[in-house]
């Protein structure tokens, strides 16, 4: 009799659950349904905005329904995701371009128009390790891992690729300041001719354009202090 009455009981949790079960499914779609019939509603007679659930009627009337975003990770938000809100993605305009004449806020380069003004620049303290480092990355293709102009580049008939020998009498008796502003400003050549420039007004990159400059113009590339570490380190080389 014990069984019975532990099996007839089990029995009633058991379809009480189930009903239970039912009751909240069937509440659950006619909810479901109510909003869909709402949203379809106002889709007529408003202006729904399925990816972030901005509704407006008759431009008075302003709330928030779920939204059925295209992307997101959940089909169904309640909350929208921020990506929705408005806003200029990368690469869209318009965007507010700085001022004309604008520098960062550790202050911009000085550029120098003469030889002179660069051969009288002293070193103000460049790190021989990083140089080291710098250079194996950007230097050593072309210049070699011996500084001495044999680099990978010298293999190939490349015109005007001859790379300098750093270790060279004409770049040893260089001073600090000519060796910095020759890596800036693209070589030998690209020192000379991008200065001329420079003075007179006209075109630095003509180099460029006309083919006589193989070698880029580091200051563009290199920070003021990463260039001041190569002189550094092609000193140390050089074994000054």
């Amino acid at each position: 009799m014990g069984v019975l009455n532990i099996v007839s009981r089990f029995s009633i949790h058991r379809v009480r659950a189930n009903l239970g079960a039912r009751f909240s499914m069937t509440s659950a779609l006619r909810t479901i349904s109510i909003v869909m019939g709402l949203i379809a509603l106002l889709a007529v007679l408003g202006c729904y905005n399925n990816n972030t659930g901005e509704t407006t009627i008759g431009g008075d009337i302003k709330f928030k329904l779920p939204a059925f975003p295209e992307t997101g990770s959940n089909k169904v938000q309640v909350f929208t995701e921020m990506h929705y809100q408005p806003s200029y993605r990368a690469q869209e305009g318009p965007r507010l371009l700085s001022a004309d004449g604008a520098v960062p806020i550790t202050g911009a380069e000085v550029l120098l128009s003469t030889g002179d003004e660069y051969a009288a620049l002293q070193n103000p303290g460049g790190d021989s390790v990083n140089g080291g480092a710098l250079y194996a990355l950007n230097c050593l293709v072309c210049h070699g891992e011996r500084l001495d102009g044999k680099g990978v580049v010298t293999g190939y008939e490349a015109p005007l690729m001859n790379p300098a020998n750093l270790l060279g009498e004409a770049t040893a008796e260089r001073t600090d300041g000519e060796l910095y502003g020759i890596i800036s400003f693209g070589g030998s050549v690209g020192y000379t001719t991008r200065l001329a420039a420079l003075a007179s007004g006209g075109d630095p990159d003509n180099c460029v354009t006309g083919g006589l400059c193989p070698m880029p113009e580091f200051r563009k590339l290199l920070d003021e202090g990463e260039r001041w570490d190569l002189v550094a380190y092609m000193r140390q080389q050089q074994g000054q």
